[in-house]
């Protein structure tokens, strides 16, 4: 069931130049660097080894691990995000890049040795499609490869809720979102408006499930992983309400 989520059409509108304007500050990149390298140190992946980056987005994560030695696979729906990505990667061997809707990868079984989720990458579509995507990313991963996924959960974000904010994202831009959340269904819808330096303004608005950590533990039981364990942090911090989740998943 989607349980309120958008729509692709809505997805697809918001994944596009304005999510690069939002987002794509260089001012960020370092901490999604530290982010991806302990990631992948949790994933467990071999040096050199395969690892999928799903979404991979315009390649904030894939990048830098790919410059660490690791042969990245970035796969994304969107082709804006994913020209930004090549453009960052400057032609080098790795990553890889494919575009593709994550609930049917374009890999055969068991080509991966770790996957990574990461920065909220899943809850877009309700939880029937989102299990399929976690099934399809346990189909590529090679016997006892795991996934990280790193995400918000419900217990964090209803412990630091707030119906409005804003947030500088670089060149002047000014992000302002407007929110509500109905707790029973898990869904929370935001509108963001993107405040351009000379006053211009766009705005998206989008619902997205946001998963108790033991639903998302269900859901990844669900897909067929084998072991699925918690934690508070990239260094097996203990979870909490005042943590995000690492979700690492064993095929």
């Amino acid at each position: 069931m989607s349980r309120g989520t958008s729509t692709t059409d809505v997805w697809d509108a918001f994944f596009s130049d304005f999510y690069l304007r939002a987002y794509a500050s260089e001012e960020r990149d370092a901490a999604a660097e530290a982010q991806a390298l302990a990631a992948a140190r949790l994933s467990g992946c071999p040096e050199g080894g395969e690892l999928l980056d799903v979404p991979c987005g315009f390649g904030r994560h894939c990048v830098p691990l790919a410059r660490a030695g690791y042969r990245v696979t970035g796969v994304d729906r969107s082709g804006a995000l994913l020209d930004e990505a090549r453009r960052r990667a400057a032609g080098e061997r790795w990553p890889k890049f494919s575009q593709a809707d994550y609930r049917e990868l374009p890999f055969g079984d068991a080509s991966f040795d770790a996957a990574l989720n990461l920065f909220t990458s899943l809850g877009y579509l309700g939880d029937e499609e989102d299990a399929k995507v976690l099934a399809e990313i346990r189909r590529v991963l090679r016997p006892g490869g795991k996934l990280v996924l790193e995400t918000m959960h419900r217990d964090h974000m209803v412990r630091t809720w707030s119906d409005n904010g804003w947030r500088l994202m670089g060149e002047g831009r000014v992000l302002l979102e407007q929110r509500t959340f109905d707790p029973a269904e898990g869904v929370a819808q935001t509108t963001q408006t993107l405040v351009e330096p000379d006053g211009t303004r766009e705005s998206r608005t989008w619902s997205a499930r946001v998963y108790a950590a033991t639903e998302l533990v269900a859901l990844a039981r669900a897909a067929g992983f084998a072991e699925v364990k918690c934690w508070g942090g990239f260094e097996y911090e203990p979870l909490s309400v005042g943590t995000r989740l690492m979700l690492v998943a064993r095929s």
